[in-house]
C-alpha cells in the first residue's frame, strides 16, 4: 500500500496529495477520494468510502490517510464496507467479490475466495460484521467469513438474500420468498435445514445507526482531497506536462457518465466546471465526454466532445460556447425527434498542424467537420463512409494526413438506413481543407499482410506513427504495421504482422499479439510500444516489436483493470497515464522523450547523491536518441555502458559484473549516436 500521510486544517478544506517524483518502476493509482457514501468509526479513525475508494481520518492528530492497491490493498473499486469491534478490523467488499481485511495496525489480509469461488451472480446487496463474523448478503445467497480465524465459512445458496440479522445461535436471511430462519447447530449447507420464519426480526441499521453515521459524513464533508473527481477514464491528451482526462464512453448499448473532464497538472486535479453546462443542457444532455483537447495557441482554451449533445467550449475551465445542431454544422442522428439534442454525436476532436479543430460528427452524412482557425466552419464528405456510427480517433502522421477509424462494423441502422464498416479512413488534404477536389482519401476494412493472408477485422482501434515514421495500427485481430505507409493511397499497399522468433531451435516465429484485442498504442521517447488491450492489460514492446519487454495484468501488478481505454505518456519524466474501465493509474517507465542537442547543462540526474537507503536505479535524462553512455570511477575505470531509451538512461549503480560500486564521485560520459556530441554528469554514491 502505498500511503499518503498529510496534514490538514480544517478551516481550509482542501488536502493535498503528496506530489513527489516517482523513481522508475513505480506506480500510482490516481483514484477519486470525493463524494463520500459511507463512513464508520474505528477509535480514533473515521474510515470514509468515498467513489469506491478509501481514506481516513484520525480525529485526534487531524491527519489523513489514503489506501489503494499500491503496495496493500488488493483490489480496486470497493462496494462496501464494515468495522467488527472484536477482532478490530474493517471489512471491505470489492465489486468482483473480492475481501481485504484490513487491520487496525495496518496490516491486510487478503480473502480471494468469493472473488474465485464459481459464483453465479456477486452483487452486494448488504454487509454486516457479528462477534467476529462479517455476513454478506448477495444475489446468490449469504456468505460467512469468520474474522477471527480468517477463512471463508460457507456459501448459503438462498437465492436473492437482501438482508440478514444474527441472534440466539440463528441466522435469518431475508429473500424474495419471505425472512428464512437456520439454527447455526444444524447443516445449513443443507437447505432444507432453512425454514421460513414467523419471528419479528429487524433488517438494517437503526435510527440510532443511520444518524450516527450521517453525523460521521458530516463531520468529513469538508475533507477535499486533491484527487481525480470521478473514477471516469476515457480518452487521455497529453500536452507537455499537462495531461487532459475525457471521462466519458462511447460503448454500446448505453452507459449513461456525467459529464466528466479533468486537467492534472504538477501534481494537481481540476475539473472543467458542470455548472454551467448542467444549467444549460441538463443532466440527461450533459454526459459522456469523449474527448478534450487543447488549443494549441492558447493552453487555457479547450474543447469536450460529447456523445449526446455536440461540443462545448471551455476558457479558464468554464464553459463559453455550446456547438450543437442548431447553431452549426453539426447534425442529429435523430432530426425530427424531440429529442434530437441528445443525439448529436460528436468524438474524435484533433487540431491539425493549422490550429484548425477537426472531429467527428457519427452517423451523418458528412463525418468530418472541422472548426477553422477563424471560427469559420467546413466539412469533408466522403461517400464511402457516410452515416458510419462509431468514430473515435483523429490522428495526424508527420506529413499531416489524418488517419481517421471507424471503429465497429454494424448491421443496418433503423435510424439513417446505413451499415457501417470498421476501418481506417486516411486523408490527405494538400493543406486546403476548403478545397476537396485536390484531397486524397481512402478508406479500407479490409487488407492483407506480408504473407498474403487476408484480414477483415471487426474492430480498428487506433492508428499512430512510431519515431521511423511506421505507422502501428490496433484492431480486434492483434496489431498491424506499415512500414511504408505513404502507398497507403496505391494497389501497393498492405500492413504486416511483426513476427517473433520463438527462439527454442524450430526457425518458427509468431506474429506479435496475435488475436489480441488492441485499443491503443502510444511510442515512448525510445520507440517502444505502449501496448493497451481489450482485456488482457498493457504490454511494453520493444521498438521493433520483437521483445516483449513487460506485461502488466492486475493479476502480476497493480494495474486496476485489464480493460484498457487509452495511454498517453508525459515525454518530460517518462511517466505513462493509463486510463482503464476503473479508472486513472500509471507507470513510471525509463524513457523520457530525447534532446535535440548535447549539452551538460542540460543533464539532468537523479537521485543525486545515491543515499545508502536507496537502493533503486540512477536514471540520467536529457541525452539524445540512441546515446551511447559510459559510466567511470573518478579514476577512468570503465564501469558501466549502454544505450539511452529515448533520451533517458538508467544504471543500476553496479559494476558489469553485477557487484555494488563502492562510495564515491562517477561520471556519466554520454555521447550521440554518431559519436559528434557529448556531454557529461556528475554522480555522487554514498554507502
Amino acid at each position: 500500500m502505498k500511503r499518503f500521510l498529510v496534514f490538514i486544517y480544517i478551516s481550509l478544506c482542501t488536502v493535498a496529495m503528496a506530489s513527489v517524483a516517482m523513481a522508475a518502476d513505480e506506480w500510482r493509482i490516481y483514484a477519486s477520494y470525493h463524494n463520500a457514501t459511507k463512513a464508520v468509526k474505528c477509535g480514533s479513525r473515521i474510515f470514509v468510502l468515498a467513489n469506491g475508494d478509501l481514506f481516513s481520518y484520525d480525529t485526534e492528530d487531524e491527519t489523513v490517510e489514503t489506501y489503494d492497491k499500491v503496495g496493500s490493498l488488493s483490489g480496486f473499486g470497493i462496494k462496501d464496507m464494515v468495522y467488527e469491534a472484536n477482532t478490530r478490523q474493517l471489512v471491505l467488499v470489492y465489486e468482483d467479490g473480492n475481501i481485504d481485511l484490513l487491520g487496525m495496525d495496518g496490516e491486510v489480509w487478503n480473502m480471494p475466495d468469493m472473488k474465485n469461488t464459481d459464483i453465479a451472480d456477486k452483487t452486494l446487496n448488504d454487509l454486516i460484521a457479528v462477534d467476529g463474523e462479517a455476513f454478506i448478503c448477495i444475489n446468490s445467497g449469504l456468505v460467512v467469513i469468520d474474522l477471527k480465524e480468517r477463512y471463508y465459512v460457507a456459501l448459503y445458496q438462498l437465492g436473492k438474500v437482501t438482508g440478514v440479522a444474527v441472534q440466539d445461535g440463528k441466522i435469518y436471511a431475508k429473500t424474495g420468498g419471505g425472512v428464512l430462519e437456520g439454527d447455526r447447530a444444524a447443516n445449513l449447507l443443507d437447505l432444507a435445514n432453512w425454514k421460513a420464519s414467523t419471528a419479528n426480526i429487524a433488517f438494517g441499521k437503526t435510527e440510532e445507526e443511520k444518524a450516527t453515521e450521517a453525523e460521521l459524513l458530516q463531520r468529513v464533508e469538508s475533507i477535499v482531497i486533491n484527487s481525480p473527481i470521478r473514477n471516469y477514464s476515457y480518452k487521455l491528451n497529453m500536452q507537455g506536462n499537462r495531461l487532459l482526462v475525457a471521462g466519458g464512453n462511447f460503448y454500446y448499448p448505453e452507459v449513461d457518465y456525467t459529464g466528466t473532464a479533468m486537467k492534472y497538472e504538477g501534481g494537481k486535479w481540476i475539473a472543467f466546471d458542470e455548472e454551467e453546462p448542467l444549467k444549460l443542457v441538463g443532466a440527461s444532455s450533459y454526459r459522456n465526454v469523449t474527448d478534450v483537447v487543447q488549443d494549441p495557441n492558447d493552453t487555457e482554451h479547450h474543447w469536450l466532445g460529447t456523445k449526446c449533445s455536440g461540443i462545448y467550449e471551455f476558457r479558464d475551465y468554464k464553459l463559453t460556447n455550446h456547438y450543437t445542431y442548431d447553431n452549426s454544422p453539426l447534425r442529429s442522428i435523430l432530426p425530427n425527434s424531440s429529442n434530437a439534442r441528445n443525439y448529436v454525436r460528436v468524438t474524435a476532436l484533433q487540431y491539425d498542424a493549422g490550429g484548425n479543430l477537426w472531429m467527428c460528427n457519427n452517423q451523418r452524412e458528412t463525418i468530418v467537420h472541422i472548426l477553422k482557425k477563424d471560427g469559420t466552419w467546413t466539412g469533408l464528405y466522403y461517400d464511402e463512409v457516410a452515416y458510419f456510427a462509431t468514430w473515435d480517433n483523429i490522428y495526424f502522421d508527420s506529413r499531416g494526413w489524418a488517419w481517421i477509424n471507424s471503429r465497429r462494423s454494424t448491421n443496418t441502422s433503423s435510424s439513417t438506413g446505413v451499415a457501417s464498416q470498421a476501418g481506417l479512413l486516411v486523408v490527405n488534404t494538400n493543406g486546403t481543407i476548403d478545397k476537396q477536389s485536390d484531397d486524397q482519401h481512402t478508406f479500407f476494412g479490409s487488407f492483407y499482410n506480408q504473407d498474403g493472408t487476408r484480414y477483415t477485422p471487426n474492430l480498428f482501434y487506433c492508428a499512430v506513427e512510431d519515431a521511423d515514421g511506421e505507422m502501428w495500427i490496433g484492431t480486434n485481430e492483434g496489431v498491424f504495421v506499415s512500414y511504408d505507409p505513404k502507398t497507403v493511397f496505391s494497389n501497393d499497399f498492405y500492413l504486416s504482422q511483426v513476427k517473433v522468433p520463438r527462439n527454442d531451435g524450430s526457425n518458427l516465429a509468431d506474429y506479435l499479439l496475435n488475436g489480441i484485442g488492441v485499443k491503443c498504442i502510444a511510442i515512448d521517447g525510445g520507440n517502444r510500444k505502449w501496448i493497451g488491450t481489450v482485456d488482457d492489460g498493457v504490454y511494453l514492446i520493444s521498438a521493433d516489436g520483437l521483445a516483449t519487454i513487460e506485461h502488466f495484468t492486475t493479476e502480476n501488478s497493480p494495474l486496476i483493470s485489464n480493460e484498457i481505454n487509452d495511454i498517453a505518456i508525459n515525454g518530460e519524466n517518462g511517466e505513462v497515464f493509463i486510463a482503464t474501465s476503473k479508472g486513472l493509474c500509471s507507470y513510471m517507465g525509463d524513457a523520457t522523450d530525447p534532446a535535440t542537442s548535447m549539452k551538460s547543462d542540460n543533464l539532468k540526474v537523479f537521485p543525486n547523491p545515491v543515499r545508502p537507503e536507496y537502493q533503486g536505479d540512477v536514471h540520467i535524462t536529457g541525452l539524445m536518441y540512441n546515446s551511447e553512455v559510459k559510466i567511470v570511477s573518478a579514476a577512468g575505470k570503465l564501469v558501466a555502458k549502454g544505450v539511452s531509451a529515448g533520451g533517458e538512461f538508467s544504471w543500476n549503480c553496479c559494476y558489469q559484473t553485477g557487484k555494488r560500486v563502492a562510495s564515491g564521485i562517477y561520471y556519466a560520459l554520454c555521447t550521440d549516436e554518431k559519436g559528434n556530441e557529448g556531454a557529461c554528469a556528475k554522480i555522487l554514491i554514498i554507502k
